[in-house]
């Protein structure tokens, strides 16, 4: 089986093992109704599309993560001809609080890592905001699974910086890379990213995603019950199911 010498397994945690889409919308709709905003599907694509343009920006380290946490708002704010309403940084810090209160899971997440749990050291590999995923991950009640929990704002780095993936192959002993994988939906900052640094990666794709020109990943799954089978013959597992 490809994964039989993996020593160490990270995950994305943002709609990789929870469900980002949806609790970013609750949140949403949260501080809407909050701050008496129409609260609609219009309102909700406005933010998104300022949000996804700040993230980018960020990832390109183009601005910092203190820029991003206001910078997101204060777009919403312009587009919705609100300006002059409320301050950002306290829209930041209300929404973070809503989503941090909205915990689903992503469907399979507590069998996989129950599958892993005490047989493959596993770790969490994310970008975002610390007084985010930190709180969300015990809200959760998973850290108890993880041996390492990196969080891009707590060390500086996010996806697809090599350097996030040199502190993640350093924090898992310093094995080789190739015995390293990670698991995570975006194709870009997690799977392509990963696998530049040497990672062997397995693309989480639940909505069938087309796949990307000149795309490489050692598996493609769309539920993430579909990593157990192979790891079925792996030493560490093998005989423990």
């Amino acid at each position: 089986m490809m994964f039989h010498d993996i020593q160490y397994i990270y995950f994305d945690l943002d709609d990789t093992l929870m469900d980002f889409s949806n609790a970013s919308k609750k949140a949403f709709e949260h501080l809407a109704n909050h701050y008496q905003w129409v609260n609609n599907q219009t309102t909700f694509d406005i933010y998104q599309k300022g949000n996804h343009q700040t993230w980018m920006e960020f990832e390109k380290n183009l601005i910092s993560s203190y820029e991003l946490r206001s910078l997101r708002f204060k777009r919403f704010l312009s587009n919705m001809n609100l300006d002059d309403k409320t301050d950002p940084h306290e829209l930041n810090e209300n929404y973070i609080q809503y989503l941090i209160s909205e915990t689903t899971l992503i469907n399979g997440a507590l069998t996989l890592l129950n599958f892993f749990y005490n047989k493959i050291p596993i770790g969490i590999l994310t970008n975002g905001l610390k007084e985010a995923q930190r709180p969300r991950l015990i809200k959760a009640d998973l850290v108890h699974f993880f041996n390492d929990i990196l969080v891009s704002d707590e060390i500086g780095f996010s996806k697809p910086n090599p350097e996030i993936f040199k502190l993640a192959k350093q924090k898992a002993g310093n094995i080789p890379a190739n015995h390293i994988l990670l698991v995570g939906d975006n194709p870009y900052t997690d799977i392509e990213a990963a696998q530049l640094f040497g990672f062997k990666t397995a693309w989480f794709n639940p909505m069938g995603k087309n796949i990307p020109d000149n795309f490489k990943t050692e598996i493609i799954i769309e539920k993430l019950e579909e990593i157990i089978p192979f790891f079925q013959l792996h030493p560490n597992i093998q005989g423990r199911i």
